[in-house]
Parts: C-alpha cells; structure tokens; sequence
C-alpha cells in the first residue's frame, strides 16, 4: 500500500511539472524580439519618418559580468503619410517582431514640433496598449540618425546616457529640467500652461581612448503652448528656469563683480512661488525664491552679507531675463496665465483670448530672493 501511494505522488508531482511547463512554449526569447529604446519622430518634405533605436540586452548582460562587448547602435527607419503609416511601413522591413514596451525616450525634431506631428503622436499613443507615458521627451535640431547613433563614452550601454537618463546628471547639476510625456500632454492640452520641452544636441569635448567621441547633452529649451510650436532658446538665455523648477536638486551660480568670478556658490533646498494679484484691474505677479547655498570655490574675501545679497541680485536678473527672452517670442515662459487660471479663475475669464493672459515687461510686479550662505567655507569669510 506504501509503495502505491508513493508512486502515486510521483506520478501527480510530474503531471504538475509537465502542466506548468506548457505556459512557456509559446514564449518569445529574448533574442527573437527587438526592443525599442528610443522613438526619433522628423518631418521630411512632407513625409512623416519614424526611427527606432534598438537596444542589446545580451550585450549589456556581457559588458557588466566583466565580458568585453562591444557596444554598437542599430537604428531602423520608415516613413509615411501619417506617423501610423510610417510604424507599420518599419513592421514590414523589420526582420523580428519589434516591442514597444522598453521605450525610454522620445524624441521630435525641430520641424516635427513646427508641423503638427505631435497630436498624431499622442494618438496613437493613447491607442496602444505597449506604450507607457513615463518616458523622456525631448527636441533636437541635429540629423536624428546623428543623434540616436551617438556612441556612449567608455563602451557604456546607451540606456545610461543623458538621452535614456537624464535624471542621473540632473540631480547633480540641474539646469534643464527633464520631461516626462505624462506632463507633457498635461501641459500641451491644458490651456495658459506652457511646454519646456528639453533641447538635445551632439556635444563634442569627449574622448575615449584618444579618439573623439562626442555625447549628446541638453543645451536648451523648446517652448511650446496652445498645441504650437513657439522656439527654442539656449541655455543661457534660460538660466531663471531653474530657479522657479521644482524639481531643481542643485544648481550653480557663478557670483560676479566687474565680471569677474567672485565665489562659485551651489544652490540646493530651493523654494518658490508665483502669487498673482490685480493692480488697477490688470493682472500681475509676485515672484518668491529662498534657497541655502555653500562655497566650493572662493576666488575673494568679501563678507557673509555682501556675497548672499550679490547672489539674491543675480537669481533676480536670470528670473527676469529669462521671462524677457521668452516674451520676445509671444511665449509665457513661467506659465504665468495657467496660474491665472487656477488661482483667479473670474480674472483669467475677464483678461484672457485664445487660451492666454498678454503679458509684458511690467506683468511681473515683484522678484523677491533670499539666499542663505550656511556652509562650505563660512569661517574663511570675514
């Protein structure tokens, strides 16, 4: 009897290792998909072309076990009428199934933005199932096979560059905020808000091993509000951005007398707030920004006070050369009317046409800064 119900447990226990095995057969391996890393999307005489960057696992898998691999990018390329058509003109070429799922990055160019290709975008976004809303949007005006074949330094794997992370260098020096396509759509629909779209570019100034090897770096801001395209400016006509940015970690600033370097001072734990308010019945507004700062570096020996009111000036002129620049292009750089908007609703009603408040040099009423030097050499200072 003993023997029969030990042979009937085997018998169950191979029948349920067999069952459980039969999910799998109909499996894709890894090697038999190709995996999408990153979506260039152009616009070429009147052609919508789509590029995908395809990523190698198994080279990634071998580059950090120690194994030498060599680190290549392999880019496909179809076009169409329609960005549907040009995806399912690259299904017909592509010798794998492609996935959608890894995605981390998508990127427009400069003439996509300036015709209309972003609502076709986000349809079809909307519509597939593969296609998550947390990955990275940015512009560039390079040739996107340029930029999505840039190599990254030392045979890294492209998913940790600045194009598939930028958080990594954000956080250590935020200038330019990155952009999730989440917020971007908020933003793109959303009436009186404006888009500060990331500006990529190849940068040269790189080597690995003597020969050159340019990285793509975020040298801008592209502007867009009510679904158009506005501009780009570069980053040093975009330096206040930061400092009105939430999610600003740490950021530079170079304090200067007579042009010339007084103290390099890091800015961290930064805070800020727009108030709006009517001032003879026209809307203005109320810029507040406090922040901590440390010295690295301290080239003089001016007093504690002198080098926290010469930052405070600094921070003030960036906020409103910033918010100038932008104007110069009809762009609300601050999104000052969608804070119209959810704070004085009956006074966005009263002032606002075609989704926006007008703004001038005189609609930002007051820029009140404090820096508080509380660290990084302190005692050095008289």
């Amino acid at each position: 009897m003993k023997n029969v119900m030990r042979w009937t447990r085997c018998i169950v226990a191979a029948a349920l290792l067999i069952f459980s095995l039969t999910g799998c057969w109909g499996a894709r391996e890894i090697e038999h998909m190709i995996y999408v890393n990153t979506i260039g999307v152009d616009y070429v005489k009147d052609r919508i072309v789509v590029y995908i960057q395809m990523v190698n696992f198994s080279g990634i898998a071998k580059k950090e076990s120690g194994q030498v691999q060599q680190q290549g990018t392999s880019i496909g390329k179809a076009e169409g009428d329609s960005f549907e058509e040009a995806i399912f003109n690259l299904y017909a070429s592509s010798p794998q199934r492609i996935a959608w799922s890894n995605v981390k990055t998508i990127v427009f160019s400069e003439a996509a933005l300036q015709h209309g290709v972003v609502n076709q975008v986000l349809e079809v976004w909307d519509r597939y199932y593969e296609f998550r809303y947390t990955v990275w949007t940015m512009a560039t005006r390079d040739p996107m096979e340029e930029v999505l074949n840039t190599s990254s330094i030392n045979e890294l794997s492209v998913i940790y560059s600045q194009l598939n992370s930028p958080m990594r260098i954000y956080e250590q020096n935020s200038v330019i905020a990155p952009l999730y396509l989440y917020k971007f759509i908020w933003k793109w629909k959303e009436k009186g808000e404006t888009v500060l779209l990331p500006y990529i570019e190849s940068m040269p100034g790189w080597t690995d091993n003597t020969k050159p090897s340019p990285n793509i770096g975020m040298t801008g801001v592209c502007f867009l509000n009510n679904q158009e395209f506005r501009g780009c400016l570069k980053t040093k006509d975009i330096l206040g951005l930061r400092w009105l940015e939430k999610k600003t970690r740490r950021t530079p600033l170079a304090v200067k007398q007579e042009k010339k370097v007084q103290a390099i001072m890091v800015m961290n734990k930064i805070k800020s707030s727009i108030r709006p308010k009517l001032r003879q019945g026209k809307p203005v507004f109320d810029i507040t920004v406090s922040m901590q700062a440390t010295i690295p570096q301290l080239n003089a020996g001016p007093n504690k006070r002198k080098l926290e009111m010469e930052a405070a000036k600094q921070v003030r002129e960036q906020i409103m050369g910033t918010y100038l620049k932008a104007l110069e292009m009809d762009v609300d750089a601050y999104g000052l009317s969608g804070i119209l908007r959810r704070n004085m609703p009956d006074a966005w009603h009263q002032w606002s046409a075609k989704g926006k408040i007008d703004l001038d040099s005189s609609s930002i009423e007051n820029i009140d800064v404090k820096v508080n030097l509380f660290s990084g050499g302190i005692s050095k200072l008289k």
